[in-house]
């Protein structure tokens, strides 16, 4: 389906206007006004997105929805689940493009790792999306339909379905910023799913403008900064966008925000050799100092091509010893999930994300 063919889709549009978007549809398809209030009731109380679960509606008016206002924007091809209980979803797109999500469970929580972009620009040496490059943007449709549909999947299993959302999957989020709003929106307003923005975290390379507009319209959303190196020369090495936002201009913009009540925390993967050196972390304590940062410290996760090894257990507690030498704050060592589905951080990627038609 072309994107100049496709009718208008209900996610596209701003959640405060749900009510009159509903009963505009219904005037325009010769319905009562009350059909409007039962497909709001299906679609925010009950989390049906699919029409033909709509069960109260008639028949007719589920297949109309099902091919217009909320026709499903992906199909779910695949699930590859992994034996600590995580599990990777790849969608398939109206246009043939895939992307994938992965749901990480931990006690009682179920956290959707979510994709923004089919791709990344940004280029990160040592992130496997970024070696697919960038092919287009994700509309506000698709990134709301990963939740619906991972949510939907994991609770027909008896699974707590998705407790928190992560913008961590394939693409840069900022640079996709008003799809990723107006999904914010439908997450957490009180005409959207009611879904808590503090249970929203959107992590950025470093986006600066962006950085701006997203703390300044979505207040309650956590911010985590994908640092990787606060030494110049290493970051513009490893993060390319550092040659464009570089350090001074993305602490800046952290110092300003440090006194709101969203938690800034700060990404760091560990690459022996590169950034894990006695002078790394200490400028990493300088840096995380500047905006009281909770510091998070990953592994990298192995890819086809890749120029780096894995830190062991030993070298990441290490490192971590050293920083935590030099700041107060708080600094983590994250476990790695989902890795025997590629499924861990940095390891989402498609060989040919556009072979496989939408049937």
């Amino acid at each position: 389906m072309s994107e100049s063919s496709a009718p208008e889709h209900l996610f596209d549009l701003p959640p405060e206007y749900l009510d009159q978007h509903l009963e505009r549809w219904c005037q325009h398809h010769e319905l009562p006004g009350y059909r409007a209030k039962q497909v709001r009731q299906h679609l925010i109380e009950g989390r049906k997105y699919d029409p033909e679960e709509m069960t109260s509606l008639p028949e007719a008016l589920r297949q109309d929805l099902s091919t217009g206002l909320l026709r499903s924007p992906l199909i779910t091809a695949e699930q590859l689940r992994s034996s600590d209980g995580t599990i990777k979803f790849r969608f398939i797109l109206e246009d043939g493009l895939s992307i994938e999500s992965v749901w990480i469970p931990t006690e009682d929580r179920g956290t959707l790792c979510i994709s923004s972009q089919v791709g990344c620009a940004a280029g990160c040496t040592f992130c496997a999306t970024g070696t697919m490059k960038l092919t287009r943007n994700l509309h506000s449709r698709e990134i709301v339909s990963q939740w619906l549909a991972v949510h939907a999947a994991t609770t027909a299993e008896g699974l707590c379905g998705v407790t928190q959302v992560v913008f961590m999957g394939m693409g840069e989020p900022l640079h996709n910023y008003p799809a990723v709003s107006r999904a914010i929106d439908w997450f957490s307003s009180a005409q959207g799913f009611h879904f808590s923005p503090r249970r929203i975290t959107v992590s950025t390379v470093g986006v600066v403008p962006r950085i701006r507009e997203l703390v300044k319209d979505h207040p309650q959303v956590r911010l985590a900064v994908s640092l990787h190196s606060a030494i110049p020369e290493t970051r513009d090495s490893i993060v390319p966008i550092n040659t464009r936002h570089d350090l001074d201009q993305l602490g800046e913009v952290l110092e300003e925000i440090r006194g709101d009540s969203r938690r800034i925390s700060i990404e760091y993967v560990l690459l022996p050799g590169i950034n894990d050196s006695d002078e790394e972390a200490k400028a990493l304590a300088l840096f995380a100092a500047r905006c009281g940062a909770h510091i998070n410290l990953l592994p990298f996760h192995p890819f086809e091509g890749a120029p780096y090894t894995a830190a062991g257990a030993a070298e990441v507690g290490r490192f971590q010893a050293m920083v935590q030498k030099n700041y107060e704050g708080s600094v983590t060592a994250r476990r790695s999930r989902g890795l025997d589905i590629d499924g861990a951080c940095g390891q989402l990627v498609l060989k040919n994300p556009g072979t496989t038609k939408k049937g």
